[in-house]
């Protein structure tokens, strides 16, 4: 199943998309540089392109997922339930449920309470996921926000991208829910948000932009137009940023100077939107596409290294878990990788 040049594991850093600045120390102050530094603390990933769980589901929507610290895994709904997964017996353990539909965005907080949006009703739910015995919701915040995408930043403020409402970015505190700052500048809605070391903010839309955000004054520091939707963002270790696109391109740019290094080509549909570009420890990269595979780049010379067999769906979903493997999601399936 590996194509000729990736016959032998891959061995990369966990580096999930919302909190890669644990990974690199990194400064939007000049040259855009990014200094590679491995951490003792967080798990390797040794990503071969084979399946080590396939989990059939039934749904005629598309799920969000969010990996748990303890293995597990949270799966959203179009009705009220939040669903967490066994992954080691590929089963359900356990339900949230509450009065509220369309679980959509998850994050975790620094005392590992989840944060859940739910679309329909605007409202983000926090519940404590250590209670086994009693009612684990923490608290209500009612908000006007069209949730599309949300990142837990390290003081354990909210941001969130929204789908219409002015496609602002929100940030909330999320204990007392208050609005502490709006973002001000996507004409259309916000995809991903990354936080940099540094407090800023990077955020893709399908207006076409990449924007890097100045935390402090909400001011728009640096913006990257594209030829079509930005739908996925990640940063190589050289501090060059890669976007996935709607036509199945991924750019790869320098920053410092606007300048298109170069374009992988090798998907023939969109690179999907939820967190599906992540960068391996050499420098390597993983991709999810709704053509229905996944492929690893040499982001230095463009080269496809391998692309995974054919899935039953779109690929909708890349995320890394605890135990070093990749997950993908997608209507019909989660499968985990080794």
């Amino acid at each position: 199943m590996f194509k000729k040049g990736f016959d032998m594991p891959i061995l990369c850093e966990k580096l999930l998309l919302n909190t890669f600045n644990d990974h690199f120390p990194f400064s939007f102050l000049r040259g855009y540089k990014v200094e590679p530094t491995l951490s003792p603390n967080k798990p390797q990933i040794y990503f071969n392109g084979s399946v080590k769980l396939n989990i059939s589901i039934s749904s005629v929507y598309y799920e969000r997922i969010l990996p748990l610290p303890n293995g597990d895994l949270v799966r959203g709904g179009r009705g009220s339930l939040i669903e967490i997964w066994d992954l080691q017996k590929g089963i359900i353990k356990k339900n949230l449920t509450s009065v509220y539909t369309n679980p959509w965005v998850f994050g975790l907080l620094s005392n590992g309470d989840l944060v859940a949006g739910y679309y329909n009703n605007k409202t983000l739910l926090v519940w404590d996921l250590k209670i086994t015995n009693g009612e684990p919701l923490k608290r209500i915040i009612q908000t006007n926000d069209t949730f599309y995408c949300m990142t837990v930043l390290k003081n354990d403020d909210l941001a969130i991208g929204q789908k219409g409402n002015g496609n602002d970015i929100i940030i909330r505190d999320s204990q007392n829910g208050l609005i502490k700052k709006k973002l001000v500048g996507h004409s259309n809605w916000v995809y991903q948000i990354i936080e940099l070391p540094n407090g800023n903010l990077v955020s893709c839309s399908p207006d076409k932009t990449v924007k890097v955000w100045n935390i402090s004054n909400g001011a728009v520091i640096k913006s990257i137009t594209h030829e079509t939707y930005v739908r996925s963002i990640a940063f190589l270790p050289n501090g060059n940023l890669v976007s996935g696109l709607s036509d199945g391109k991924i750019n790869i740019w320098n920053l410092e100077t606007n300048q298109l290094i170069r374009n992988l080509i090798g998907h023939s549909a969109d690179i999907c939107v939820d967190n599906c570009l992540h960068v391996l420890a050499n420098g390597d990269l993983l991709s999810g596409s709704w053509d229905k595979t996944i492929k690893v780049w040499n982001s230095s010379d463009g080269t496809v290294k391998f692309t995974s067999p054919l899935q039953k769906d779109f690929v909708i979903q890349l995320a890394v878990l605890p135990s070093g493997n990749f997950i993908s999601s997608s209507r019909y399936e989660l499968i985990v990788w080794n």
